[in-house]
């Protein structure tokens, strides 16, 4: 199987509009690589399992997919990983470090960031520490990409501009009259093609034609028949007419069928290459002539051309003649080309050109193969991740012997080599100390390139590591000179991790605090923050409306599930008289008002004849164990769909908000809730049938805990069942349940 061709990395051969999937547009790319004949079963696979994942995903939405913090991706199945360590390639938690959990296309683009005249990458504004690939990619009018390159596609993609570049050319002649000029605009405009019939012209350009009496009009008539001809795959005919037009007189003519010639050539090369589902039908080649006649072609039109209308697009279309042959040393050679000049003067944005590199080079690319500095460290950075996006090992890592054989080929760039001996000695070794040597500190900078922004933030992960001292400092300093596009949220985010592990919270809350990124001090105040501090925040005058917002509905759930029951009856109080009281319970981290009203004036009470929240809270506030009103708290939270509510669990240990959460307490459970219903001796008759109902209840459907807390085994569910029955028989909730699970 090809290197990276099908690797756990999601991009695309042209781009929707609508932002298709990423993966699975990846494997589409591949179908039509030159080696779909060895992935075409990996295709089926994950195509099967692609379906199977939505299945699944509508089943889980039916219970529980409100749970799914605000900060996670809209991806099926993708969250980011709040840390710096991660190596996995995900998907979704791209950076602006240069690193192997990057998408190899954000690596490329930062890379190309860095060269010689290249503007800052277009990069969301808004303070995130992750990047959103499918919102950098430009796309056509017709939704697909705007270069010829990323797959010529239908050839009929061109004909809505190509109809109104005839118009102004028409226009710009003063040779043709009026009335002819209207019929071949008309004409043009009539020629509307599928590019699905074969060798058929369009009638009404040969009318056209035989109604136009001037030379001029007679050239323009000429080329419509061309373009017919073109559309409907009548490649000698196409070929005959646009090359009789090259001793034309109008310059728009002539330029424009000199580079038609090649556009023809490639398709030609194409006819009856790609099968009905857009892949190379097995065992077909191309033909070497039909690529050298494409090839020259394309050539002749750019040397005479050399600033024409078309270069950048003949030169994209050259690009897929070299890949349709499999001539990896020409594209690359290609490739390097346009990474040496400006951004201005290669035709393509910095973005297209990673993805077109990615699917068009790497894809197919070996160590051996690839020459670039550059292209070599995107594909070494492939080859240090520890697992795709699917949790499978990516692709055969590389060593540091491997790594070692590649110096020479980064002789021009030796930071971008040290760096990827200390990327492999951090990810792939687990050998941090070693990283220090390699990468010098130069946190005192006014501005870093990506690079060396890069290299320094991996200092400061070895620093953290090792549990250096000075590892603080060095973030701070670092800051100063994070200043290009998402570069700062990424420092922001090792820094809040060093002070949540510094057991130093507060720090980040403190005025003046250097880490001000929303989601990052979200993130903190949910998983982490005492009873304190989350009461500071909800008050805080510098604070956003949001994190004011998210600390007071913190401090109120957690206050009325975690015992905190007089401490919530005082805390009502900051409750804004504009708060809105409900809410959808699967976006409330993403509203911009959060319901903090609904713990006062929430409808949502359950089935139990339950007061105001408010109340209920008082009752506990007096008796912790009033057995009903335990109930009663667990039907506000079963009523507003809180059960696996994000403030009951914790992220990993190793993530941002993964260290033990600071306030009193546990995690919410209803299932503890109700077995301490029917421990207790207090505990009425009523109550105790109706905690037996929703105890054997937390188990339906299917058979798992949707209640929280320790399971159960089935012999315990059975048992509360038939002690249902058996002690309340009169009760509605024992006449009401039929089964357990």
């Amino acid at each position: 199987m090809p290197h990276g061709c099908c690797r756990p990395n999601p991009g695309r051969q042209t781009l929707s509009a609508d932002a298709k999937q990423n993966q699975f547009l990846r494997l589409s790319e591949c179908r039509n690589s030159p080696h779909a004949s060895v992935i075409r079963h990996h295709i089926n696979i994950y195509e099967t399992c692609f379906m199977a994942r939505i299945a699944l995903f509508l089943l889980f939405c039916a219970g529980a997919f409100w749970s799914i913090p605000a900060w996670a991706s809209g991806d099926v199945g993708c969250a980011p990983s709040w840390k710096l360590n991660a190596a996995m390639h995900s998907g979704c938690d791209d950076t602006a470090m240069i690193s192997p959990r990057n998408d190899s296309r954000i690596n490329l683009m930062l890379l190309l960031a860095d060269l010689p005249g290249a503007p800052p990458p277009s990069i969301p504004a808004k303070p995130s520490v992750f990047l959103d690939i499918t919102s950098l990619a430009p796309s056509s009018a017709d939704g697909g990409s705007p270069f010829y390159s990323d797959g010529e596609g239908s050839r009929c993609r061109s004909n809505v501009v190509a109809t109104a570049s005839f118009e102004a050319a028409l226009r710009a002649n003063l040779k043709i009259s009026e009335q002819e000029r209207a019929t071949l605009i008309a004409t043009r405009r009539g020629l509307q093609p599928t590019c699905t019939q074969n060798g058929t012209v369009d009638a009404a350009s040969a009318a056209t034609a035989r109604a136009i009496k001037s030379s001029a009009g007679k050239a323009f008539a000429t080329y419509i028949d061309a373009a017919a001809a073109f559309y409907a795959a009548d490649y000698d005919g196409a070929t005959a007419r646009f090359t009789a037009l090259g001793s034309a007189r109008d310059p728009w003519l002539r330029e424009t069928a000199r580079y038609m010639l090649g556009r023809v050539a490639v398709n030609r090369a194409q006819v009856d290459y790609y099968d009905e589902y857009g892949s190379p039908k097995e065992g077909t080649k191309i033909a070497p002539n039909l690529l050298t006649d494409a090839e020259t072609a394309l050539r002749g039109y750019m040397r005479a051309y050399p600033k024409g209308d078309y270069f950048f697009s003949a030169r994209g279309l050259l690009r897929r003649v070299y890949w349709l042959g499999q001539d990896h040393a020409k594209i690359e050679a290609e490739y390097t080309a346009l990474m040496a000049l400006p951004e201005a003067q290669r035709g393509i944005d910095a973005m297209t050109l990673a993805q077109e590199i990615d699917a068009k080079l790497l894809s197919a690319a070996t160590a051996d193969t690839l020459r670039d500095p550059n292209l070599l460290a995107v594909f070494d950075l492939m080859h240090m991740r520890s697992k795709g996006y699917d949790g499978e090992p990516c692709c055969a890592p590389i060593t540091r012997a491997a790594l070692e054989a590649q110096r020479p080929k980064f002789a021009s760039k030796p930071e971008l080599f040290a760096y990827l001996l200390a990327l492999h000695d951090y990810y792939v070794a687990a050998q941090p100390a070693e990283v220090l040597p390699l990468v010098p500190d130069a946190s005192h900078q006014t501005d870093f390139t990506y690079l060396a922004f890069s290299r320094q933030m991996l200092r400061g992960m070895a620093l953290d590591a090792k549990g250096d001292r000075n590892a603080r400092g060095f973030w701070i300093d670092l800051l100063a000179g994070a200043k290009r596009a998402a570069q700062r949220p990424v420092v922001e985010l090792a820094l809040a991790m060093h002070e949540e592990r510094d057991h130093a919270l507060a720090r980040v809350f403190a005025p003046g605090s250097p880490i001000q990124t929303p989601e990052i001090r979200e993130i903190l105040l949910v998983n982490v923050a005492d009873a304190t501090l989350l009461r500071q925040q909800a008050q805080a005058a510098s604070a956003p409306d949001h994190e004011l917002g998210i600390a007071l509905f913190t401090l109120l759930y957690k206050e009325a599930t975690r015992g905190s029951h007089r401490d919530f009856v005082n805390d009502v109080r900051l409750i804004p008289a504009s708060a809105p009281s409900e809410a959808n319970s699967y976006d409330i981290q993403s509203s911009e008002h959060l319901p903090t009203a609904l713990f006062t004036k929430g409808k949502n009470l359950g089935d139990y004849g339950c007061p105001p929240l408010l109340e209920t809270q008082r009752r506990l506030a007096t008796s912790a164990n009033d057995a009903k009103a335990m109930i009663c708290v667990g039907e506000f939270v079963r009523a507003n769909g809180f059960d696996g509510f994000f403030l009951d669990s914790q992220p990993s240990a190793d993530d941002l908000g993964g260290t033990p959460s600071q306030f009193t307490g546990a995690p919410y459970s209803r299932l503890d809730a109700y077995q301490a219903v029917l421990a207790s001796s207090k505990a009425s008759p009523e109550d105790k049938a109706y905690a037996l109902y929703r105890a054997v209840n937390c188990y339906a459907p299917g058979r798992t805990n949707s209640c929280g807390g320790k399971g159960v085994e089935p012999e315990t569910r059975k048992g509360w069942f038939q002690r249902l029955k058996r002690e309340y028989p009169n009760s509605s909730w024992a006449q009401e349940l039929r089964y357990y699970w």
